[in-house]
Formats: C-alpha cells, structure tokens, sequence
C-alpha cells in the first residue's frame, strides 16, 4: 500500500504459524511524518531564505513576512516536493513573492544603520562576509541590478536561471550584472559590522502554516460553493426571462455567467486566424496605416557619427497591425509552479523569441533540472520545433563532464546554424566553459559530438555566421576578448579584438563593438566589421567611430546586407536617455531612434527590418516593450522609416528573415506569436 507521502506500508515477510495459533508476525515500513519533515527543513532553511529575503527588500520583518508567506506555500504542496528538491523550490516561491510585491509599485526604504540578521550556514553565500555597507550599497543600485547582483553573487546563481527567476533575457543579466558590480565597488566602504543570527520556530511555523493551510481549504470550499450556484444561476437565466407586465428581462445571474460563454472579439485579429483566445491581438485597421512621425535632426540632438539622418521617438510608435505580420502560429503558455519554468498547456517547455531562425524554428533549452542548488541537470537539451508544425524538429543533448552534465548559459541563431555555450557544475575542477554548435536543414540536424572550444575562461558574448562561430572569453563582463573559428575546423580559432562590449553576425559577415575607455569623460567605441573571418587578416574594417560619455556604452548591435545598427545605453541611473543609430547601408537614409527606455536587448537586423526589446531598468516595475522598424524604404514603402510596437503590456520579440515571434507576459499567463512580416506596407 502507498502512502500519500510517497511512503509503502509493506507485508515483507510472514512466519508459518506456530503450534499454538500464534498471530502472524508483520514488519512495516514506517511512512515518513510529513509534519516532522516540514519542521526539520524550516529550521535548515529558514536563515537561508531569510538572508535572501532580506537582501531582496531591505527590511527584517518584511523579510519574516516574505519567509513566512514562502513556508505556507511550501507547506502546501509539501508531499509533492522531491528530495534534495525543497531549498530550490522554496527560493523560487520567495523570489515569485517579491516580485509580485514589487509589481504593486512600492519604492524600497533600506535600512541604514541595522545589522544583518543572518546566521551561518553551509550554502556558498552564506560563507560571504555581509557588512552594512553592502546593503547600502544594493540599495543605490537599480531595483533590476540589485535583483541579479543578490541572485547571482550572493546565492551563487548562474546566469541562465537568475534570467528565468527574474522573468528577463540572459543579456539583460548579463549586462545589469556587470554595471551593478562596477557600481558596488564605487559605493562599498571599508569596515564590518557583527552578524546577528536569526532562527525559526519550526514548530511555531508549522502551526501558522496549518492555520494558513486550513483557512485556504476553507476559502476554496466557500469559493467552489458560490461558483457552483453562480453556475446554475447563469445556465438558467442566461437568455431573456419572461416576466408578467414586465416583459422579457435578463436577471443578474445571466449577466455574471455569459462572459464566460463568449469567445471574445476576433474580427481585428488579422485575415483568416483562428486564435485560440484570451491573447493580444494584432490590430486591423481598415487601411494602411499612416508612418510614424520622423523629423530631420536639429541643434542638440545626439547624432553620434551619423552625418543628416532622420530622428524618431519611440514614444510616438503605431501599434503594429494585420498589415505588418501574419499570425501563423499562437502558443499559450503559463509559468509552472513547481519547476518555475514557461511551459504550454500541454507541460512541454515554451519557447522564447530569442531561439528564432529566418528557416521558421524556434531553437530553445529544455532545462526543467537547472533549479539544482548544485548547478547540476542530468536531462538537458538544445532542441527546436517548427513554427509551421510540418517538420520534426531536432535535439540534442549537452556535454557530459567529470560525470555531470553541463548545463546551458547562453545561445545564438544564424539562419540553420545554431550555436550555443555550457558551464560546468560548481563542484568540478578545472571548471570549464564549452562552446558547441549544430546545423539544421531540411528536417536533417547535424551535431558535432565534441565541443568546439573548451576554456577555464567564463564564456560570454556569443555570434555565429553561417561559417563561423564567434564568442568572447575572460574572467569578467568587462575584461574579454573576441575570437572566432570555423565550425569545421576546431583549430582554427584566432582572437580578433579585445574590449568587446556588443557582438551581432549574419550569413556572412559580423559586427562587434569593441570600447576603448578614455581618460576624462568621454569613451570611444568602434563599430567595427569583420567580413572575411576566413582570410589572412581579421582585424576587421572600422565602419564608424562613436564617442560617448563614459557612463554610457554600447550594449547591442545588429548587422544585414541593407542595415547596421548599434544601441547606446546610460550605465548609471540619471545618466541620459538611450539612442539607437540605425545605418542604411543602401541608400544612405539613416536615422536615429530616441528611446524613453533605458535597456535595450536582442536587437535584430534582417534586410531592412530592426527588432529589439527595451526595458526601463530604472523603474520599480520594469516592463519590457518590443519594436518592429522598418529602417529602409524598401521595407517601410515610405520615403523613410517607420516604428510599430508590438502588442501587449510586457512583450519580448525577435525578427529573423521574414519571420517573427514575441512572447507576451500577463501574470502568470503567457502567449508565443509567431508569424509572417509583411515585406512592405505597400503605400501609395
């Protein structure tokens, strides 16, 4: 017989019976006592959790709270938690509760002169020194650097899962990491103040979490009751009732209940799309609608080293329409709450715009293991599925070292050639980065077994032609160099430039933007192209030299035979406002994008088409917004560009070819959208 808890109860062997009738003897296996383990893991966590919670809001008894809250939760589903699993599970559920916190739009208040209550424990950042200072100086940085500066350093977090945790792109985190380091090392003073310990009352804990528990069966059942006779009430009086003198009358309950019988608008959803609802749709205007404004370039405006371009405000952004995209394809998705991971209806693992190829896939990890305190997973993949669901999509699994599996840090599309790097678990030694790569055509994937490269160096930027693989390697952010190999050849790797701040490739030829820090205010960057990574010189052609104030850089550039493009983005909260510099390559119409958000992520060149995601990092509640620009003419069918805003209130997107896809979030519900760019608008 099986417990409830996972647990047998076993007959496992049975005497013969004596001479005198003696009862049979019975050995059991005693189930685990499921409120004993709650306990024991309450007083193994709870300083944990509350170290994280506290570093995360700033304030001891909103920490309680938060850790209190995180337990109830636990305690619910606490028979389904595997083992080894809790500590991660329960960090998710804290991480989900602050962010909801921080959606509501309250502004930190850190404390000054407090000390940090945390205890020792075993966990990595445990054995950090936390001083007064440090939580000083988290709370100058912005809410979006903190968030990963504490994730990632002081719970020893990789990457790819504090992007997961906190709902942004690898290259945001990226990015938010390496400012808000460079920012604490200005702000952080000598000197240490006494860690006082805090403990939790397992038994305290686990009677609150009862009482919780029970106040919530007894919620649902109120809940169940009034829906169930909500229910009733709509099916009986949904349509008209006749009432004597009275007439024909619709009563309340008919009211309340017909929303949920109606599908909702569909006719602005593009021709021919059957969507399965709930989901943002695509405007569809009765005409084409009008170019966004654009002005020509006056005194004061920041043109970089653009000669007489176009200006346009991102604030001033049409909704995208029906005569932009063509929905092929509507995914709905939601975040689990066991794995914390974007899943479809279905369970299967929901893919980000980031993965798409111009050949209609989507690449992505399958990752459901990475929330393993160790950094381990022993069932990941690289694997894609196609956007028009005819073709069997492709996987593969990642690099087996020292008897673990490596997990997955970041990855990069070029038409079908994919590549992508790994970093070893935490306890293996030399711990390693590897790049690998794959190509996928015509249904046929083709996987090179080996790394391409492996390195001791953190693996950081990644690019790929359809030849060559392209990656920057170094100890930090901000302390790299650039190097490229041929996919066939892993021997051939050549470093090409060193200071690498941003790096973008097509078919044929790629884009770097390589920083050379100056010595008062203003830094340089080169844009510089390296079109013939084969050939006996690689240093690459300078295309344009930018000169910007030193608290900015370049976080993004985008590369097509029509365009160029490189974003310039403040480091520092109240440091400027962020610019896109968009080069037509053709025609010489270039034009400058003037945005009111702060970061820009996964900008995207595909002929004359721009896609990015922007992100005010320095609000409370950063929201990401997506664009689709059409830089050129020819892909505007206006004498200049023209800016859409793909829909929805949190939106992510990417363009590669004539396909694009975005990710729009809503709570915990989530929409991939992949469809067909309009070539042109087609104005008169």
């Amino acid at each position: 017989m099986e417990h409830e808890s996972g647990a047998t109860v076993s007959n496992l062997w049975t005497s013969l019976p004596s001479d005198d009738d003696e009862a049979q003897r019975v050995r059991f296996d005693v189930p685990r006592n499921r409120d004993e383990e709650f306990t024991s893991f309450v007083r193994d966590t709870g300083a944990y959790l509350h170290r994280t919670a506290y570093l995360l809001c700033g304030d001891p008894h909103r920490a309680e709270e938060l850790v209190q809250s995180t337990f109830e939760r636990v305690y619910r589903t606490w028979s389904k938690v595997r083992p080894g699993t809790g500590r991660a599970y329960a960090r998710r559920i804290l991480v989900n509760l602050r962010i909801d916190s921080w959606r509501h739009g309250r502004r930190e208040s850190f404390p000054g002169d407090d000390k940090i209550p945390v205890a020792p424990t075993s966990d990595h950042a445990g054995r950090i020194v936390l001083r007064d200072e440090l939580v000083r100086g988290l709370a100058q940085l912005s809410p979006t650097q903190r968030r990963v500066v504490v994730l990632r350093h002081l719970l020893d977090l990789p990457e790819k899962e504090v992007a997961r945790e906190l709902g942004l792109a690898v290259g945001t985190v990226k990015a938010a990491n390496s400012r808000g380091l460079a920012r604490l090392r200005d702000l952080l003073l000598e000197g240490a103040e006494t860690i006082e310990p805090v403990a939790f009352d397992g038994s305290a804990v686990l009677d609150r979490s009862r009482a919780a528990l029970r106040r919530r069966r007894v919620g649902q059942g109120v809940g169940a009751a009034c829906a169930v006779l909500l229910l009733a009430l709509g099916v009986v009086t949904r349509g008209p009732v006749p009432l004597p003198v009275v007439g024909p009358v619709v009563l309340p309950g008919g009211q309340l209940i017909a929303p949920l019988f109606d599908p909702g608008p569909t006719d602005a959803l593009g021709p021919d799309v059957a969507l399965p609802g709930n989901n943002t749709p695509v405007a569809c205007p009765e005409e084409v609608p009008e170019p966004t404004p654009t002005r020509p370039a006056e005194a004061g405006d920041d043109l970089g080293p653009l000669d007489d371009p176009l200006v346009v405000d991102a604030a001033d952004a049409r909704p995208l329409t029906c005569y932009d995209v063509g929905i092929d394809v509507v995914t709905r998705g939601s975040i689990d709450a066991e794995s914390g991971l974007p899943v479809t209806d279905d369970g299967e693992p929901l893919a980000e715009p980031r993965g798409l190829s111009d050949t209609a896939e989507i690449w992505r990890f399958d990752s459901a293991e990475l929330y393993d305190d160790s950094d381990q997973t022993n069932a990941a993949h690289v694997e894609t599925s196609s956007a028009t669901r005819e073709r069997p999509g492709g996987s593969t699994s990642l690099t087996w070292y020292q008897e673990t599996r490596a997990f997955p840090t970041d990855l990069a599309v070029t038409g079908g050639r994919v590549v992508w790097s790994e970093y070893t678990a935490a306890d293996t030694s030399p711990r390693m980065s590897f790049l690998r790569t794959l190509s996928f055509s015509d249904g046929t994937l083709s996987v090179d077994e080996e790394p391409l490269i492996g390195t001791e160096e953190r693996l950081w930027l990644l690019a790929a032609t359809q030849d060559h693989a392209l990656w920057t390697a170094g100890v930090a952010y901000d302390d790299t160099r650039l190097y490229t190999t041929a996919h066939d050849d892993p021997n051939s790797s050549t470093e090409l430039a060193t200071g690498v701040t941003a790096l973008a490739a097509d078919d044929d030829e790629a884009v770097a933007a390589v920083l050379s820090p100056g010595g008062g205010e203003t830094s340089t960057t080169e844009i510089r192209l390296f079109d013939d990574l084969a050939g006996e010189d690689v240093t690459g052609t300078t295309l344009f030299e930018v000169d910007h104030d030193s608290s900015a850089e370049v976080t993004a550039v985008a590369v097509s035979d029509d365009a160029v493009a490189w974003a310039v983005v403040p480091t520092r909260a109240g440091s400027g406002a962020s610019t896109l510099y968009v080069v037509d390559r053709a025609d010489g119409r270039d034009s400058v994008v003037e945005l009111p958000d702060r970061g820009v992520d996964d900008l995207r060149a595909s002929g004359g088409l721009i896609s990015w995601t922007s992100t005010d990092t320095a609000g409370d509640n950063p929201v990401p917004s997506s664009y689709l620009y059409r830089a050129t003419p020819s892909a505007s069918g206006y004498d200049g560009p023209d800016l859409a805003r793909f829909p929805g209130d949190a939106v992510t997107a990417s363009v590669a070819g004539d396909r694009t896809a975005w990710l729009e979030t809503r709570s915990v519900r989530q929409w991939l959208v992949e469809g067909t760019v309009s070539p042109s608008l087609e104005r008169d």
